[in-house]
């Protein structure tokens, strides 16, 4: 029996179950249907309702009206699609249908051709569906921030959680100006046995308060350290200073769970000034990203509060 090759829509959808789990939350996984209509579309439909494990299938030779069923269960109005429309789309490969229905996500090309559903395909076409669906994505978002001291304890053994959870929101806040939040591990400077783990953005943004940073502070990435605890530490503070550096960026942020006390402000002033106000670390907090999310789902962009936070800082020294 001959090896059957795997589906051209496979790695695309691999990729978008990836970005999924960045951009939502970790405990939800994800079922993924390609379907291929010959000579008509290519469709992938993800579902994520009571899902216990991510799952790919895939239904080739699948007749027009057989998909158009499926496609009634997400949206009635699809019923009626019309296959002449379908086959005018088929022209223009490069063009997608993509939504967002109740507990569905989809993605349509017309035709079926494998050059459109490459993992940088898969990259563009989800954050464009992320940021367009924002009225969706947005309150599922701040229904977790909200209930995070619930959900989250403080402290060292839910740190992997917390960190995602920073990771989920980091990249809700700023989808439109930096790249996809990872983190990425490093060991203490002059400690070679304590391994740290920060999130990292690629600093993306030709305009606004993050080109700025990249202009003055060589922000090329832009680092987050995830600290699960209501009161950071002054080697917690002296750590991203030292890991600060031109190829990186000469700017970081440290997110924990509370406000700090004034002691802690203060030696962030400190250390601010001792490196000549040429790196700095700004202190963001679970109110911190609460007051952002709200203030991206009221159609603002929440850059401009971290611009805020930054400059009440420097204006302190």
């Amino acid at each position: 029996m001959t090896k059957q090759e795997p589906h051209y829509a496979l790695e695309y959808a691999k990729r978008v179950n990836e970005l999924l789990h960045s951009y939502l939350w970790p405990t939800w996984f994800y079922k993924h249907e390609i379907y291929e209509i010959p000579d008509v579309a290519t469709a992938l439909l993800i579902t994520y309702d009571k899902q216990r494990d991510d799952k790919f299938e895939v239904r080739t030779k699948v007749g027009w009206n057989q998909f158009l069923r499926r496609m009634a269960h997400v949206k009635p109005d699809w019923a009626h699609f019309s296959l002449g429309v379908m086959k005018k789309l088929s022209q223009h490969p490069e063009k997608v249908m993509g939504g967002w229905e109740g507990r569905t996500i989809y993605f349509i090309k017309g035709g079926n051709n494998p050059d459109y559903w490459t993992m940088s395909h898969a990259e563009k076409d989800a954050l464009v569906l992320l940021i367009s669906g924002a009225t969706v994505w947005g309150p599922m978002v701040r229904e977790q921030v909200r209930r995070i001291r619930e959900l989250i304890p403080v402290g060292r053994s839910h740190f992997r959680d917390y960190e995602q959870h920073v990771k989920v929101v980091i990249n809700f806040l700023f989808v439109k100006h930096l790249g996809e939040a990872t983190p990425q591990k490093r060991t203490e400077p002059g400690n070679e046995g304590c391994e740290i783990r920060d999130l990292f953005c690629q600093n993306r943004a030709d305009s606004g308060f993050w080109k700025d940073l990249k202009t003055k502070y060589s922000c090329t990435e832009i680092l987050f350290e995830v600290k699960n605890t209501d009161k950071l530490r002054r080697n917690d503070l002296r750590q991203i200073y030292c890991y600060l550096k031109p190829a990186l960026g000469l700017w970081g942020f440290v997110v924990c769970r509370k406000t700090q006390p004034d002691n802690i402000q203060s030696y962030n002033r400190t250390l601010f000034k001792n490196f000549a106000q040429k790196r700095g670390a700004l202190i963001l907090t679970d109110d911190d990203l609460l007051r952002m999310v709200d203030i991206k789902l009221q159609g603002h962009d929440p850059s401009d509060y971290v611009r805020d936070r930054m400059s009440e800082f420097t204006r302190s020294i």
